[in-house]
């Protein structure tokens, strides 16, 4: 089949990358150049790697960080009980796969290149500074600014959040959603980071091999290592003021930040994580909106994964690994013998698979994990079905959508399944 992908983020290399190997030939139509790749440090969860590894990612290119851990502490770093660690992970659940912290531009880079490089002798084909106006998903026809017109037996939304793909799905209800929150981003040199006496002790304390939460349920400054240990990621989440033009602003990762203000949300902080502010640099504001995921991924002949179906926000740690997993789905999904004309059936499976699993993070992720019982009613006017479960971080390194939907073609062929 022809296949033709909407956006080169994570998730559409990704999907690239599975329905190339899959026996399908693949063309990604990409806005930017990637002359400007921006992001900082990103999880990849073991539900993430493992998806990773079944593609032959050779995971030292991420230039990773094992993580053990995610401690917490008060302001003033008195820790709070450990609840996730990868050592319970494996112990009680089993896991094999790797939980990694990773700069976002590594990832990226490390999936272009399987991308590029291919499967049996075949590549997916990216095509830069290529926007796209529209999409037509019944016809399957990509239309571009520059006046073009491509045309797929499959399309994949893999645009983002201020997707276009997406109002080939619903064309109304996708105002922006505005959570009251912002996040300050910055990237310090572990290096330079150390020679300051007092975040050196900062870093003795929580150490650099997991992700440490220091503050409270309304306002936590984030931190942990990747590109192999030599920078140390920042993000303080807060509340907005009213001061805050956050409707203004948009949520891109490129709104510049203030130092001073940065500043002023740690004041009362252990005077290690102040001085570790202090040295920011390049630091950006990120606005925490959203939108609502549709209500379907799906349409004809077009599919959405990652942002575009599902906008996620950083409390879950989920982002990419949701998009990777929507990958995964449509790569186990369409075998190379697929005809044409089944993908709109093939599709609803797509769909059964990932609709409310990710429907569901994606409006957890508005809020810290200690705090979902006050998103849940919003949540379940997405997916009627859904709970609060105890484990949730353990159960989401247990997601397999490939697995899942080879049950569910089994089951289609009429087969006994276990």
């Amino acid at each position: 089949m022809k296949v033709v992908i909407v956006g080169a983020g994570i998730g559409g290399l990704g999907a690239g990358v599975a329905l190339n190997r899959a026996g399908h030939d693949v063309e990604i139509y990409e806005a930017s150049s990637f002359l400007n790749e921006v992001g900082a440090a990103i999880h990849v969860a073991p539900n993430f790697s493992r998806v990773l590894k079944s593609w032959d990612c050779d995971l030292d290119t991420l230039s990773p960080v094992h993580c053990d851990a995610v401690r917490a502490y008060s302001a003033d770093l008195k820790p709070f009980p450990t609840f996730i660690t990868y050592k319970k992970g494996v112990e009680k659940f089993g896991y094999t796969d790797p939980w990694l912290m990773t700069h976002r531009v590594d990832l990226h880079n490390a999936l272009r290149l399987l991308a590029e490089k291919g499967f049996q002798g075949r590549s997916v084909k990216i095509h830069l500074n290529s926007k796209v106006e529209s999409v037509n998903a019944e016809t399957g026809e990509v239309h571009l600014m520059d006046g073009r017109t491509v045309k797929g037996d499959l399309v994949v939304g893999a645009d983002g959040t201020h997707s276009r793909t997406v109002q080939a799905i619903i064309s109304t209800g996708r105002e922006k959603i505005t959570t009251g929150q912002k996040a300050y981003r910055f990237l310090i040199p572990t290096e330079k980071a150390e020679k300051n006496p007092k975040v050196k002790k900062l870093l003795d304390t929580i150490g650099l091999n997991g992700l440490s939460a220091i503050g409270s349920l309304h306002q936590r400054i984030i931190i942990y290592p990747c590109r192999s240990g030599t920078l140390l990621n920042c993000a303080l989440i807060t509340q907005a003021t009213e001061a805050d033009d956050l409707a203004g602003q948009g949520s891109s990762w490129l709104n510049p930040g203030s130092v001073d203000s940065l500043m002023a949300c740690v004041e009362g902080y252990d005077e290690g994580v102040q001085e570790l502010c202090r040295m920011a640099e390049d630091l950006k504001l990120w606005s925490l909106m959203t939108r609502n995921p549709p209500p379907t991924f799906i349409k004809g002949k077009l599919a959405l994964i990652g942002d575009a179906a599902h906008p996620m926000l950083p409390h879950q740690g989920q982002g990419g690994a949701q998009a990777i997993e929507d990958a995964a789905a449509l790569g186990a999904l369409f075998a190379a013998d697929t005809a044409p004309e089944e993908v709109s059936e093939l599709l609803k499976i797509y769909n059964e698979v990932r609709y409310a699993h990710a429907a569901s993070i994606s409006v957890f992720s508005r809020v810290a994990i200690e705090r979902r019982e006050e998103v849940l009613a919003e949540v379940q006017k997405f997916v009627p079905q859904a709970t609060i479960k105890d484990n949730s971080h353990y159960d989401l390194w247990n997601s397999y959508p490939a697995r899942e939907v080879e049950r569910l073609l089994a089951l289609r062929r009429g087969e006994k399944v276990a």
